[in-house]
Formats: C-alpha cells, structure tokens, sequence
C-alpha cells in the first residue's frame, strides 16, 4: 500500500514538473543555474566589462568571448548550451570598432540557421538573413548590429580545420 501511494505521488510530482517546465523556460533568464542546467541545459551569465569575462585558463571556459569582442564593450550577456555548442551573445560597444573578418574566411559553408537558443533579451526577428557571418573564432557566428547593442549567436557550427 505504501509503495503505491510513494509512486502515486512520484508521478503526480514527474508530471507537475513537466507541466511547469514550459512557464519556467519563460523566465529562464532569472532562475539558478542549477536548475537552467538540469531542466533546460543552459546557463546565462552576464559580465559588466569584457575584462571581468573569463579568459583561457581560468576554470569557466563556458563563458570565454570571441576574439572579435571589443575590449571595451560593456553590459555583456551570454546565453550557453551546456550540452552543445549553441551560444547567444549580446553586448554594448564601446568606442573601439567591431572588427568582423566575415563570411569569405569560412571552410565550412553557410552560416546554418536562426539561433537555436532563445532569451528574453533577445530581439524579435534576428534570423538567419540578418548580420554578417564571422569565423575567426572556433565557431562560425551571425553578428548583427543595432544601434551600439550587438547580437550574436551560433548554433554550434564547428569550423574546417
């Protein structure tokens, strides 16, 4: 009697969860990571200064920005795959340029894709047209700019060594 009462509410608890995880997605952006990481394999992070981002060596690889990043852009957030690759990326430009390398230093082929990952931060109908494609990075990124806020993403899409 008592294992059919633990599994009743086991199953009543499964599927509370699994009702709730849609509603939860929407406000991703402000849960813990421990639970962006076990639910929806994700985690966010923002960094006021690309200083204060991680660099290579330091134990947070997740998080490290792509050389194209401006030293001095500010109000950085980021959006990761924690299972994958896909990342989405905005920021604020300072006074040093954007320095794109664009599409023609791909091996790889076409940018593939709208971001696979979505945010609350994220505008509206950011797609696959819009931007400039840039792989001087381990990945290949779309980078669209507007205004001083930059976005970028990229689906995971490994560069041809």
């Amino acid at each position: 009697m008592k294992k059919k009462v633990l599994l009743i509410v086991a199953l009543c608890v499964a599927v509370g969860l699994a009702a709730a995880a849609p509603l939860l997605k929407k406000y991703d952006d402000d849960l813990p990571d421990v639970v962006t990481d076990h639910l929806f394999h994700e985690r966010i992070k923002t960094f006021a200064t690309a200083g204060e981002a991680p660099k290579l060596g330091d134990h947070e690889l997740l998080f490290i920005l792509p050389k194209w990043v401006p030293k001095d852009a500010t109000q950085i957030t980021e959006k990761v795959q924690t299972t994958g690759d896909a990342r989405l990326m905005r920021f604020t430009l300072g006074a040093a340029p954007l320095k794109l390398t664009g599409a023609k230093s791909c091996s790889g082929g076409a940018f593939n894709g709208v971001p696979q990952l979505d945010a609350s931060w994220w505008p509206e109908g950011v797609g696959e047209s819009d931007g400039r494609v840039d792989c001087s990075y381990e990945f290949q990124y779309r980078v669209v700019v507007r205004g001083k806020q930059v976005y970028a993403w990229t689906n995971g899409d490994r560069l041809d060594s």
